[in-house]
């Protein structure tokens, strides 16, 4: 039996989503409680989609994106122009792009977190 390149990669990918559905489970257990494993998956394989389309295709910057999108909302690329503005940046490379996307999400829940609580 031979396994196709296309193989290889779509069980890379489907190893990653379930990756990435036991860290959102891990860290965000009262957010994700509502989902089932399926649509959660599915959720995540969206925004792994749209993560591509802004060419973060590595595994970090990918879930970088993912967990933004879990945090600002599944559209936060296109509701927020700072973030659309550098994710389209052809310049750019992704570990730059990821980077950006850590930052702001790290700063938007620091100035939303009551005081004396630690992000």
């Amino acid at each position: 039996m031979q396994i196709s390149s296309e193989q290889w990669s779509q069980m890379g990918r489907d190893s990653f989503v379930r990756r990435m559905l036991v860290i959102i489970r891990r860290h965000h257990p009262e957010k994700s409680a509502s989902l089932t494993d399926e649509a959660l998956s599915a959720a995540i394989q969206r925004q792994f989609e749209r993560a591509l389309g802004y060419g973060l295709a590595d595994e970090q910057a990918a879930a970088t994106y993912i967990h933004s999108a879990w945090l600002l909302g599944q559209e936060f690329d296109e509701r927020i122009p700072g973030i659309h503005q550098v994710l389209v940046d052809p310049a750019l490379p992704a570990a730059r792009k990821a980077a950006a996307l850590d930052d702001f999400t790290r700063t938007v829940f620091t100035i939303l977190s009551p005081p004396g609580r630690a992000q």
